[in-house]
């Protein structure tokens, strides 16, 4: 899964995932260590990781859709995540007993405790979805603004809050709600300091447009959380800069008996499970228990396993879902053997290009010649509206 760097575009991507027939809903938090996990079991039981063709095509034969949108909470180790699905039939309606519809007033698709997804009138007479805030955050910046006006030392205060007032995502609802607060600082601004100069607001936020965004790895946004960096940054990951106070990450050690690094921290288990796949489907072939697997482990690799039982069968069960890449134990002695599509390659580039002569009239009337007698099928492009 690929998580948006700004969170407009994921802001954008809900509202248009919604007004494309996405309207039932279940959202919620979780903690930074488990959201991994919980995007395998969506992906396992609703099939999110399908792409736009694929869920146009799904949509095209009568499915339902289902979407899975994630984003860190800003200040914490938690990431919000809402998932969406369409009318029909789908297990998300026997499964999911919290859903709400996006339309209802109690149903709302909401952004943690500061904006909603609702529908706003148009010009035309018609309706669209927009984001706005909620009414308490407009009450908490009206109290922000009155604070600041009280505050008559000098204009500081004011001029500090509005201008996070139009840094605010620019969206219809929003845009209409500062223009409201802004009559608001300026109605409070005359009644509180008469004598004042008179102070304008300044102007509101600027319109959100659609653009494509730059997507980082969820992996790499939870590792990031993990080891106390921000979500999104240039830096590596677990630099020494950006680290607790507390010391750097875990060393990584050496197994003796393998020669290869046993890594240390909360997904340590995952990546030797990984690693230990296939002795692993040995013992299970040969009838090992559960913990007997999970103390040999143990007493090979040591505290990555000191975990309870049922915690040790789910990783298990997952890490044999996964395929490992090999690992090569010695680089630098390995030869790397050319691939046959390289071989065929350089066969290619080293042959005598073949001398090419122009055809007469009376073959190309004739038709000798090389896809004379072909037809070519052009397969229509799903309309840009279907597309989700």
């Amino acid at each position: 899964m690929q998580i948006p760097v700004h969170k407009t575009s994921v802001m954008q991507a809900l509202q248009s995932a919604v007004a494309r027939g996405y309207v039932w809903h279940v959202s919620g938090v979780v903690a930074a260590e488990k959201f991994l996990a919980l995007q395998e079991k969506f992906a396992e039981r609703y099939d999110t990781g399908l792409s736009r063709w694929q869920r146009c095509r799904q949509r095209r034969q009568g499915a339902a859709g289902v979407r899975f949108f994630a984003y860190p909470e800003q200040g914490t180790t938690r990431f919000l995540w809402w998932l969406l699905f369409t009318e029909g039939e789908i297990t998300a309606f026997q499964q999911e007993h919290g859903r709400r519809k996006a339309s209802d007033r109690n149903g709302r698709v909401c952004w943690g405790t500061e904006f909603e997804l609702v529908q706003l009138p148009t010009p035309n007479g018609k309706v669209s979805w927009s984001w706005r805030m909620t009414r308490e955050r407009v009450q908490a910046w009206q109290e922000e603004i009155q604070a600041a006006i009280r505050t008559t030392r000098d204009d500081d205060a004011i001029k500090a809050v509005m201008a996070r007032l139009v840094r605010l995502p620019g969206f219809k609802g929003v845009r209409q709600q500062v223009f409201e607060l802004h009559r608001f600082a300026k109605d409070d601004w005359g009644r509180i300091r008469r004598k004042a100069k008179s102070w304008e607001p300044p102007a509101r936020p600027g319109y959100v447009r659609f653009r494509s965004d730059e997507t980082v790895p969820a992996a790499q946004v939870v590792q990031r959380l993990l080891v106390g960096q921000t979500p999104f940054g240039t830096e590596p990951v677990g630099s020494e800069r950006e680290l607790p106070e507390e010391g750097a990450m875990p060393a990584v050690n050496e197994n003796s008996q393998t020669g290869l690094p046993i890594p240390r921290g909360r997904d340590a288990s995952r990546v030797l499970l990984i690693r230990e796949a296939e002795q692993i489907r040995t013992f299970m072939t040969e009838c090992w228990s559960y913990e007997s697997i999970r103390l040999w482990l143990l007493d090979r690799y040591g505290e990555a396993f000191d975990i309870p039982l049922p915690a040790f069968r789910e990783r298990l069960r997952r890490a044999l879902q996964v395929k490992a890449a090999p690992v090569l134990k010695e680089t630098s002695k390995a030869t790397i053997l050319p691939s046959p599509i390289v071989e065929q390659a350089e066969e290619k580039k080293n042959e005598q290009p073949e001398k090419t002569r122009r055809l007469t009239w009376e073959e190309k009337r004739a038709g000798r010649f090389p896809g004379s007698g072909t037809t070519v099928v052009h397969n229509s492009k799903p309309n840009r509206d279907e597309l989700y």
